[in-house]
């Protein structure tokens, strides 16, 4: 009798621990399904110099890159004032999928001008910074220097376009995406938004017509004409913070090297789109960049 119960409690202790294996499996399965894009972030790379305010970037990658890969270097909005370099789920999911396809992706902190004794030139000076220190050690980050993108949305589709057109920075990429972004700030005060003027005074801490040759020096419509790398716009035409027309005339400058796609009714930031609908035309772009250089 007492085998037999020895036996039975044996069967039980068995049966419960495979019972448990199997529940744990489960759970990590359902944690990490298969089609899991599985990527290492390096928080927190230091990329300004010494004498500037600390400035860092984190870096995706996925954990299956085998040598170097093409990067895209990301510039977040917020009015120039708010936000960091931590994804919002639209460019996360941009990012995900496109270091599933291979590629390396980059989102950076920038000088805000809440920031005290700022200057409008700071954030420019940063993303300049960015891209010359990831283009200078490509090597040591794992990446193809001959394959850097620029992106960037709203303010940070303005820093985008307005760095990535310099003479000097433009070998340096090839192509720079911006989402809704600010291409002219003389004006931003035709637009349907309030918010929109005040906005872009405090960032110049001045008027338009205080400092006209500045405000026309800041805006990348200026120098679109000479754009020699392709530029990726997508913009709502439900916009009323920063107008549909602005990409529109921005487009209509260099039509050769900009592509303009229009979502329509999408409002500033397309957070009345579903993430699929926001998101889809800028992954197929840079896969088709991918494959245009294999």
């Amino acid at each position: 009798m007492k085998e037999s119960l020895k036996k039975a409690t044996i069967f039980v202790i068995i049966f419960a621990i495979t019972f448990l294996f199997i529940r744990m499996f489960q759970d990590e399965s359902k944690k990490y399904p298969k089609n899991q894009i599985e990527y290492t972030v390096q928080k927190d790379i230091l990329y300004t110099e010494p004498a500037r305010l600390p400035q860092t970037f984190d870096l995706y990658k996925s954990i299956n890159q085998r040598g170097p890969s093409p990067a895209l270097i990301f510039v977040h909005g917020g009015s120039w004032k708010h936000g960091s370099k931590e994804l919002n789920k639209r460019w996360k999911t941009v990012f995900e999928e496109i270091v599933k396809e291979g590629y390396s992706a980059i989102s950076i902190d920038y000088t805000l001008y809440s920031t005290k004794d700022y200057s409008y030139n700071d954030p420019v000076r940063d993303v300049e910074t960015a891209i010359n220190f990831v283009y200078k050690n490509a090597k040591k980050l794992g990446i193809d220097r001959s394959q850097i993108g620029l992106a960037g949305a709203s303010a940070g589709g303005h820093l985008a376009l307005l760095t990535g057109l310099k003479a000097d920075i433009q070998p340096k990429l090839n192509y720079i995406i911006a989402w809704y972004p600010i291409s002219d700030l003389t004006t931003m005060n035709q637009s349907p938004s309030s918010r929109s003027t005040e906005i872009v005074e405090r960032f110049m801490n001045s008027t338009a017509g205080q400092m006209a040759d500045e405000y026309n020096r800041m805006s990348p419509i200026q120098y679109v004409k000479h754009a020699k790398i392709p530029i990726f716009i997508v913009h709502g035409t439900g916009d009323t913070l920063v107008p549909f027309s602005q990409s529109e005339e921005f487009a209509r400058k260099n039509p050769k090297m900009v592509t303009l796609i229009a979502l329509e009714h999408g409002n500033h930031g397309f957070t009345n789109l579903s993430i699929q609908a926001s998101t889809n035309d800028t992954i197929n772009y840079l896969k088709a960049r991918l494959k245009e250089k294999k």
